[in-house]
């Protein structure tokens, strides 16, 4: 197996923006921590949160869960001829672009937890295991850029302002999700420059509610009665009373 630490390719100007904060008073936080690992459809999806902030009070306990997570996590895969359980879907990446030999001097600052590997026993396809990056700055490389493979990075932050500054602090703008207290989770929503934020679960992406983002991620929306109204033809009348 052909370890790909520190190699992992980036995919620049894809909508890497999105994030999963846990606020420290979020319900069952270990849990909700364990539930952030990148590895449905592989990570591959433009709205896909792959940066994950957790808050510096209990980022001990959240890099805990996330050692349990991905070690629990290594009978659970797809083949290429089979699926795993329904409620993880782990698949070949779309290309080998996750794996290409793409030096990222930048993660060499953050501590691998789980360290992808290439997966040719698992058949056809671009198999590559969850990686997961610990100790990251959101001004890292592997925090800017669009990698597009079953990699999550974890960011620790201060407290609610310092979270909403990381969450921003992207050129992309398309979603994100939030964990807490609902007031204060919600509060925190407002402030976020992103399109689709999901409060403690909630659905932010489906057929009847706009879809778009902000800054690099795009203009204009789809889906919803806004994305109906992008189609239609607006007229103007001015009449002088």
């Amino acid at each position: 197996m052909d370890s790909i630490m520190g190699e992992l390719a980036i995919e620049a100007g894809l909508p890497r923006g999105v994030f999963n904060v846990v606020l420290d008073d979020a319900a069952n936080f270990a849990q909700t921590v364990m539930g952030s690992l990148a590895v449905f459809h592989a990570g591959q999806g433009c709205a896909y949160p792959t940066r994950l902030l957790v808050p510096k009070s209990r980022y001990a306990e959240a890099v805990k869960a996330l050692e349990m997570a991905y070690a629990g996590f290594a009978s659970k895969w797809a083949t290429s001829t089979s699926r795993p359980a329904p409620w993880v879907r782990s698949s070949p990446s779309v290309s080998s672009s996750a794996s290409r030999a793409t030096s990222i001097s930048a993660s060499r600052k953050a501590r691998l937890l789980a360290d992808g590997n290439v997966r040719t026993d698992k058949g056809g396809g671009f198999f590559i295991e969850p990686t997961c990056f610990v100790d990251v700055r959101n001004d890292m490389r592997i925090a800017q850029e669009e990698i597009f493979g079953p990699v999550l990075v974890a960011i620790p932050f201060e407290d609610d302002e310092d979270a909403i500054r990381i969450a921003n602090d992207s050129i992309y703008g398309l979603g994100g999700v939030v964990f807490g207290s609902q007031e204060r989770a919600l509060k925190m929503a407002k402030r976020i420059r992103a399109g689709a934020l999901s409060v403690n679960g909630g659905m932010s992406i489906t057929g009847d509610l706009p879809f778009g983002g902000y800054k690099q991620s795009g203009m204009g929306r789809e889906w919803g009665l806004e994305g109906i109204e992008e189609f239609l033809e607006t007229k103007a009348i001015g009449i002088r009373v």
